[in-house]
């Protein structure tokens, strides 16, 4: 027991020299305390954060899929073409509503030129049925239209000279041109007007026919402009979308989701 006491004694004797050696080793240096710092000398304490960034992947129960979509297509370049040239615009896009465009427009051509054509054979059986009026043996002539009305055929042969439509359209519908017309069992003034007004008929089918092209070309470029924003309205440069199916018992879903990138 005294030895154990004694040495208690000895050590708390020596606990203040004890302190007191530390802090001059903390001033002055020491082999195992670096000497204080001051003044300019002072180092600046630094702190630096570490970011750690961990890529997981996709988890096993859902998976996003990149859908691909139709690419971008020009609105106005669509519009332009298919005004140009019906269904041009669509087969642009891909969109095959455009081959009853063009099988219109096709139509449209075939029955124009067949009523042009039409037209221009009436009206030269017309003029071959009439003759050439300045004969005597002409269905219609000057010189008969003189002798049975007593009147002067300058004008109506100046008219001939000029404009032949508006010639055969006054012999034809005018009364007072009825005695210029040779005798038969069919009036030939009614052969001819017949030969004229199917003529005429022929002519308006084909301005119809004009008509509907124009009309053709108007809806197709509307329609290729509507189906150019359809094409584009889901995505644009910088969308894009992606799917995501999930199955469960009884109840699978499926989620989209637009991604933009900037």
């Amino acid at each position: 027991m005294r030895p154990a006491a004694a040495l208690l004694f000895a050590l708390a004797l020596a606990a203040p020299f004890a302190a007191t050696a530390a802090c001059a080793g903390e001033a002055n240096g020491s082999a195992l305390a670096l000497p204080l710092v001051q003044d300019a000398s002072k180092p600046t304490l630094i702190l630096a954060q570490r970011t750690i960034t961990r890529d997981w992947g996709a988890s096993e129960e859902s998976t996003y899929v990149e859908v691909s979509l139709p690419d971008w297509q020009s609105e106005g370049w669509a519009m332009a073409l298919s005004g140009a040239v019906p269904g041009a615009g669509h087969a642009y896009l891909g969109e095959s509503s455009g081959i009853l465009f063009a099988m219109i427009e096709a139509g449209g051509w075939i029955a124009r030129r067949h009523f042009e054509s039409r037209n221009d054979r009436l009206r030269h059986a017309a003029v071959a049925f009439l003759g050439n009026p300045t004969d005597t043996s002409a269905a219609w002539s000057f010189s008969r239209w003189e002798h049975m009305s007593g009147r002067d055929a300058s004008e109506i042969r100046a008219l001939y000279d000029g404009d032949r439509e508006a010639f055969y359209a006054r012999i034809a519908r005018d009364p007072a041109y009825l005695p210029g017309w040779a005798g038969g069992p069919i009036p030939p003034r009614d052969e001819f007007r017949n030969f004229l007004d199917r003529a005429d008929g022929m002519l308006s089918r084909k301005r119809y026919a004009t008509t509907g092209l124009v009309v053709n070309h108007l809806v197709a470029a509307i329609d290729a402009l509507r189906a150019a924003r359809i094409n584009n309205l889901p995505l644009r440069h910088n969308l894009q979308l992606k799917v995501k199916a999930a199955g469960g018992f009884g109840s699978p879903s499926v989620t989209a989701c637009l991604e933009q990138k900037f």
